[in-house]
C-alpha cells in the first residue's frame, strides 16, 4: 500500500467508522496515519538518503532536519510521537479524540508532498 492508501482508510474511519470498531476505530485511525507517515518517510530515504531507509524511527526523525525543513522535521516528529501515544491502549487512558486524530491526519497528509519534493535547498 501507498502512503496515500493508508491516510485515504484512516480518512475513512475518521468520517464513518464501521459498527464493528465501535470500540477501537480511533486506534486504528491512528494506526493507519502512522503507517502512512513511516512508509512516506521510508520512500523519501531511499532516494535522499538510502542508509537511513532501514534505521529506526527515532533515528529517521533524529536525522531529518538535516534533509527537510525544520518544519517539517518537526511536524513529522511530533505526529509520529502523538500517533504511538494514541496507539498504546492503557485502560486508564481515553482513547485519542477525533480533533487529535484529525489534526494528525492532516499534517501528515500536508507533510507527505513536501518530502516527495526531495531534500530541502536549505537543508
Amino acid at each position: 500500500m501507498t502512503p496515500q492508501d493508508y491516510l485515504d482508510a484512516a480518512g475513512a474511519l475518521l468520517l464513518q467508522p464501521p459498527s464493528c470498531m465501535r470500540r477501537c476505530w480511533q486506534r486504528g485511525s491512528a494506526c493507519l496515519t502512522r503507517l502512512a507517515l513511516e512508509q512516506g518517510l521510508r520512500d523519501y530515504w531511499r532516494v535522499v538518503a538510502p542508509s537511513v531507509a532501514d534505521r529506526p524511527m527515532h533515528n529517521q526523525l533524529l536525522v531529518l532536519p538535516a534533509f527537510a525543513s525544520t518544519e517539517a522535521a518537526s511536524t513529522a516528529r511530533i505526529a509520529w510521537h502523538g500517533l504511538c501515544r494514541a496507539m498504546h491502549h492503557h485502560t486508564y487512558e481515553l482513547a485519542p479524540t477525533v480533533a487529535e486524530l484529525r489534526g494528525w491526519h492532516d499534517d501528515v497528509t500536508v507533510l507527505l508532498p513536501q518530502l516527495e519534493s526531495g531534500p530541502s535547498p536549505n537543508a
